[in-house]
């Protein structure tokens, strides 16, 4: 059966900058519990939570969680990878929710998370 497992990635770059990553994969597992562990795995043999050197020689480092797993639906010529509901409190307000999801990294915030520079497009850096 497919699974879908959420991971949270959390960057910290040696110049003080962090950035949170939500990332979705996509497996084959026997249960929630398999897919965790095959999620696992997968941090594992491709090192994703390795610290590296990022194209301005600074480290970054990374910290990895799994944050939810998801049943994979599929129906015809339709699959639903994941859903996650949010809704607002008094605490956690729905605007604040909106905002915390609308907060992306455009290209060059990112540059900092970057290993290796774009040939195209980062020569100056």
């Amino acid at each position: 059966m497919k699974y879908s497992v959420k991971m949270i990635l959390k960057y910290t770059v040696e110049s003080g900058e962090e950035f949170i990553e939500e990332s979705i994969i996509l497996l084959d597992a026997d249960s929630f519990d398999d897919a965790y562990e095959r999620a696992e795995q997968y941090v594992q043999e491709y090192g994703v939570g390795e610290p590296y050197t990022n194209i301005f020689g600074k480290q970054v480092n990374i910290e990895v969680s799994y944050s939810d797993c998801y049943s994979v639906y599929d129906e015809d010529d339709v699959m639903e990878v994941y859903s996650s509901v949010k809704r607002g409190t008094e605490e956690r307000p729905a605007d604040l929710i909106d905002a915390v999801l609308d907060d992306f990294a455009s290209r060059e915030e990112m540059l900092p998370l970057r290993q290796w520079p774009d040939e195209e497009t980062d020569q100056d850096v």
